[in-house]
């Protein structure tokens, strides 16, 4: 009974412990900031974003999902991808431009708070979904954090390219746009979609060209978002509109009928 109660207790600690983990990184990320060591920052935020993808798959995997891990993996995903971010690009782009400065950031916080109260009051977590609703916020964390490695590389310090980011980030979020949820690095997403060739490529460029990769990658995954979701609207006024011809025919049959 003692070594079964072990078992469990240990089963249900391992997702956890990552997710403190990467909330350490985020902790990390925050001094780092706070130093001015703002590339070392982003980095933080990337390992803790890597590690973000790894505690739900465990828990899954050792069946360890609980309603503690959700609560406490969201409140990890405010800090590391919310909080840090946000703090991120005001010092680094807009800590000199005042309120503009102030409000910019903050929507970046408050956008990732609201994008996580409305997946964990809509989803259920032990049911599998195949897309997000809104831009997922570690995605937003890896663009921003590739942006500012990007930026450091090239010298780019300009406030209104940081600007549009943070405010196209915020949108995203919080908006209605679809994406796909499939890790294309998952070997069993690999094997299963056939994209050997697409993931390979994604991680040999990671590994070779990482203050450019990220970055990159994260826009791509954007711009994929946005022209799916608007291929799947374009496509539901198709059939809209077909069924609305459709009743009008039949109406218009049946009136003929009648008279």
């Amino acid at each position: 009974m003692l070594r079964r109660r072990t078992l469990e207790h240990t089963r249900l600690l391992i997702p956890n412990s990552v997710t403190a983990l990467a909330i350490l990184f985020g902790y990390l990320a925050v001094i780092e900031i706070f130093q001015g060591y703002y590339a070392q920052a982003a980095l933080f935020i990337l390992v803790a974003c890597l590690l973000d993808m790894l505690d739900g798959r465990l828990a899954r995997m050792m069946r360890a999902s609980t309603e503690f891990g959700v609560q406490f993996d969201s409140l990890a995903d405010v800090l590391n991808y919310g909080f840090a971010p946000a703090l991120l690009f005001y010092f680094a782009y807009f800590q000199d431009r005042g309120p503009l400065g102030v409000v910019i950031s903050f929507l970046l916080l408050c956008a990732a708070a609201v994008r996580l109260a409305r997946y964990n009051s809509s989803v259920n977590p032990n049911v599998p979904t195949t897309a997000f609703v809104g831009l997922p916020t570690t995605m937003s964390a890896v663009v921003m954090a590739g942006y500012v490695i990007f930026a450091a590389e090239v010298g780019l310090e300009d406030f209104w390219p940081a600007a549009l980011l943070a405010v196209l980030m915020a949108f995203l979020m919080v908006s209605q746009v679809t994406y796909e949820k499939k890790n294309v690095l998952s070997l069993r997403y690999i094997r299963k979609t056939r994209r050997f060739f697409t993931g390979l490529l994604i991680l040999a460029s990671l590994l070779a060209f990482p203050r450019l990769a990220f970055f990159v990658w994260g826009l791509l995954y954007i711009l994929y978002g946005l022209l799916r979701s608007a291929f799947g609207t374009l496509v539901h006024w198709r059939v809209s509109y077909k069924h609305h011809r459709a009743k009008q025919r039949i109406a218009q049959s049946m009136r003929h009928m009648e008279n």
